[in-house]
């Protein structure tokens, strides 16, 4: 009887071993399918904010990012634009969403040319309000130097001291002060860029 019930039990786990080995066969052609090439989707993301140009991917090893900001990404144009892509986590004050915020921002002789979202989790109708294009268009014109980047590496936020002072999105205060630190963080490193250190 011993020998039926352990006949039984190899079998039951040779039939389990096997439903798991085909589970994973199928996941993994899902996943190599389905799987979002993150690399060729940021390119993309900026040659459609920044068209028509080639652009150089730049070293930003020495570059300090202000606290709460992350330079993802920085690139030159060939007519001498920055191309910055800048995460801010969630913050106090700053920010609502776990996942943070990330923004595109081009900078051009010392005018922001274009902010453009490109990822974020804010909620449909409230926060993500300040990722469309007619919020955003506010930056556009904007000089760097009407944004103040605090000499100790803090955002400021909110910033009382800058010649420029975004628009509110109602009842999204937060997400306003997430992207308005998202466009700080991309003219410290516009200003790095330009003057060669984040002093």
């Amino acid at each position: 009887m011993t020998a039926k019930i352990n006949k039984e039990s190899l079998k039951i786990v040779l039939s389990l071993a096997l439903i798991a080995f085909v589970a994973a066969l199928l996941l993994a052609v899902v996943n190599y399918f389905t799987a979002v090439d993150e690399e060729a989707e940021l390119k993309a993301a900026i040659a459609e904010a920044y068209p028509d140009s080639e652009l150089s991917e730049l070293d930003a090893s020495g570059f300090t990012p202000l606290s709460g900001t992350t330079l993802t990404a920085a690139y030159r144009a060939e007519d001498g634009a920055y191309v910055f892509l800048t995460h801010v986590a969630k913050a106090n004050r700053i920010g609502y969403s776990a996942d943070g915020v990330s923004l595109i921002t081009v900078i051009r002789e010392g005018k922001i040319i274009k902010v453009v979202g490109y990822s974020h989790s804010e909620t449909p109708g409230l926060g993500a309000n300040a990722f469309e294009e007619e919020y955003l268009s506010q930056y556009a014109g904007v000089n760097t130097c009407d944004i103040v980047i605090p000499a100790d590496g803090s955002l400021g936020i909110p910033d009382l001291a800058s010649g420029f002072t975004p628009e509110k999105v109602t009842s999204a205060t937060y997400t306003t002060n997430a992207v308005f630190a998202s466009v700080k963080g991309s003219v410290a490193a516009y200003n790095y860029f330009e003057g060669g250190s984040d002093e």
